[in-house]
């Protein structure tokens, strides 16, 4: 045991760092603006709430739809140009979005920012997952899901106050100022060298059986794509309607401290989900955080205090949290290595798509109930995805780790 644990291909190169570096950049400006740009929206253009929300919801549509051509573009083109070339135009959308004078071009902007977006967190993605040696993938895949985790949680922590104090263009400078630090860590990246992720992957003509759908996504992981994007259902309930249940059960502005609760006890949990997945499989992980996510869900439902809240995050961190890189992981593993960027891209084709429709489900089980109620209902759609991946995964032979 002592050989194999002291031969171990090394994980934490100076490469596979600089792209969860840049990772964590791409999601701390998409978080920030996300969190923001419904409030300018408001205050700018003097529209309603749902034209705001739109603001937000168009990013997330052109994300989704870049999903389908993310494949193919790296198939053709440089990743690391491609991610020179996002971080490039990060550092103009903020730029037009002081500029522009009417919200319909605001919305274009948005959808616009959204594509490039759904494109170039893909490119990133790859580009660590590349540098991952193939008998430590899933540990290698939970800390660069951390990076995720890190840019989501402080996009807002840092965006709100900012927007509060100082306004929307202080926003935009910072935004533009981390896309310039974003493209050195790029440049950085170049410099640190990679046979496989300095060049395009592998051409589409390569797809497994030569099917169309190949071209755009990687079949194989369609199945946990589909599963993944049913559980971020939830996920997408609690950003929606936390402020809801607060308000619902007078829980004050304390719930706002339940997403750095969710990132820390992601973060923790995945020093050794990622080890034990790459021992023992996927089931030891996925299957107990289906059950532990839909327990934060239940718990949110009846929570009267605040600390109840935070128990919740904690449950929701442990279970959604590793989830979200076991599954990532696992979609990898169906695929070709050289399909590695197919197969992420149709991973978060799956989580966005979730992400995309999960408000507008829950606001219609909120019009009809409450928010309370919401989430005891989606813990019981959650629940029941357990026993749809066991149907799927649990009963195939898993891949070997070696």
């Amino acid at each position: 045991m002592m050989s194999t644990s002291a031969h171990r291909e090394p994980l934490w190169t100076r490469g596979f760092l600089l792209a969860c570096s840049g990772n964590a950049l791409v999601f701390f400006t998409v978080h920030l603006f996300l969190s923001t740009v419904a409030a300018y929206s408001i205050q700018r253009f003097a529209v309603g709430d749902a034209q705001g929300g739109a603001a937000s919801g168009l990013f997330i549509i052109g994300a989704l739809i870049a999903r389908l051509f993310a494949g193919p573009a790296m198939s053709r083109f440089s990743m690391l140009g491609l991610a020179l070339g996002m971080f490039a135009l990060f550092a103009v959308f903020p730029i037009l979005y002081r500029m522009t004078g009417t919200f319909e071009v605001l919305l274009v902007e948005r959808f616009t920012h959204g594509v490039v977006f759904g494109i170039g967190s893909s490119v990133t993605a790859s580009l660590a997952l590349h540098r991952v040696p193939a008998m430590r993938m899933a540990e290698g895949t939970s800390w660069f899901a951390s990076s995720t985790v890190i840019g989501v949680a402080a996009g807002p922590l840092v965006g709100l106050p900012l927007f509060r104090t100082f306004g929307f263009e202080a926003v935009s400078w910072a935004a533009v100022m981390v896309a310039v630090l974003g493209s050195v860590v790029i440049a950085l990246l170049k410099l640190a060298g990679s046979p496989i992720a300095a060049q395009p992957a592998a051409p589409s003509d390569d797809s497994p059986k030569g099917n169309w759908i190949s071209r755009f996504v990687e079949p194989a992981a369609i199945p946990i794509s589909i599963i993944g994007a049913a559980w971020t259902l939830g996920y997408a309930t609690i950003v929606t309607y936390l402020n809801g249940l607060a308000n619902e059960r007078d829980l004050g502005t304390g719930v706002s401290w339940f997403f750095l609760v969710y990132a820390v006890v992601t973060i923790a949990s995945r020093q050794f989900t990622g080890r034990l997945m790459d021992r023992k499989g996927f089931n030891i992980v996925l299957i107990p955080a289906f059950v532990v996510f839909a327990a934060g869900l239940f718990t949110l439902s009846m929570a009267q205090n605040v600390a109840t809240v935070l128990i919740a995050a904690a449950l929701v961190g442990l279970g959604q949290g590793n989830l979200l890189s076991a599954g990532q992981t696992l979609a990898i593993k169906q695929a070709e290595r050289h399909r590695i960027g197919f197969a992420v891209s149709t991973f978060f084709l799956g989580i966005d798509a979730g992400m995309g429709t999960g408000p507008v489900i829950a606001g219609a089980i909120v019009a009809a109930t409450s928010p309370s109620a919401t989430f005891g209902i989606v813990s019981l759609f959650v629940l029941a995805l357990t026993a749809v991946y066991v149907a799927v995964f649990a009963r195939k032979r898993q891949p070997a780790r070696g």
